[in-house]
């Protein structure tokens, strides 16, 4: 598969392309997220007073932090929601692709993603000293709410940065010009993701892998034509790290499992670099089964 899809994907953003409306469209999500954001989070911590503070939600260190924190991504999805409706005055599911081929493209790659993640963990469990952060059974309670609650964050994040930005950028500039629509989008991803507070002197390995992350969900949605693969490879991504197996630190509250390693501690950077391999592995085996 070439970057057929890529024309047809970006196709439904053509009439509505300037530069300057899609720049304002991306401020505009920003604010109306922010806003969204602070509204939900402050309005979570009155209702569960006593419950949860500000902090726990921002440092997910609680169940209920995290799923609040999950929560809130919704407004992002919301944002990015009304400026393409009202802004680009197209429907909000051309921000999908094909729906049927969408749902297809999801599947596939959530089964290349799951098969290399069930290889990591047992790597991780041989090599490391992992330890129970969550009893089980309080885990299985959660799971049916964490689930969805991270379905909903990652499609979000799709939403903004393979979706709104891929189609807005390359309609603008075309398939030629990656650093419009592939690198530029990835680096703001990365730079988004950044905790100098946890991440200490490892922020530039960090930085690093999720720049290679953004840049491999962009190249498969630019291929497939749809939002599924890299929504499916960034959910299977993110329930290993939130819900199966975290490192120490923040966002640990719904973590079945710890490896004993925080993100600024030097030993992570092999981890980092043991992520990195594994997106280049599922790249390689989707590129070769689907792409």
């Amino acid at each position: 598969m070439s970057y057929a899809g890529f024309e047809r994907f970006t196709a439904p953003a053509k009439l509505k392309s300037e530069l300057w409306r899609s720049l304002t469209g991306l401020l505009l999500i920003l604010v109306l997220y922010a806003v969204g954001a602070v509204v939900a989070i402050q309005g979570a911590v009155t209702i569960f007073a006593g419950q949860i503070g500000p902090g726990d939600v921002a440092e997910g260190r609680t169940p209920l932090g995290v799923a609040i924190l999950l929560f809130h991504f919704a407004f992002m999805a919301g944002a990015v929601f009304v400026v393409t409706k009202y802004l680009h005055r197209r429907s909000i599911w051309t921000l999908f692709g094909d729906w049927r081929q969408m749902q297809r493209d999801f599947t596939q790659m959530a089964l290349v993603a799951i098969a290399v993640a069930v290889v990591a963990n047992v790597a991780a469990h041989a090599l490391f000293d992992v330890t129970d952060r969550m009893p089980v059974t309080d885990w299985l309670i959660w799971l049916p709410v964490a689930l969805p609650l991270v379905l909903l964050q990652t499609g979000a994040e799709e939403l903004l940065f393979r979706g709104y930005l891929l189609q807005q950028f390359g309609a603008r500039f075309g398939v030629g010009a990656r650093v419009a629509w592939m690198i530029l989008p990835a680096v703001i991803f990365a730079v988004l993701h950044v905790d100098p507070a946890s991440q200490g002197g490892n922020i530039y390995g960090v930085l690093l892998v999720i720049t290679i992350f953004a840049l491999i969900t962009a190249d498969v949605t630019a291929r497939s034509g749809t939002l599924g693969a890299a929504w499916a490879l960034h959910f299977v991504n993110n329930v290993q790290v939130i819900l199966l197996m975290s490192l120490d630190g923040p966002l640990t509250g719904l973590s079945l499992s710890s490896i004993g390693i925080a993100a600024d501690d030097p030993a992570a950077l092999w981890l980092f670099a043991a992520d990195a391999v594994a997106l280049i592995v599922i790249y390689a085996l989707w590129r070769r089964r689907y792409g």
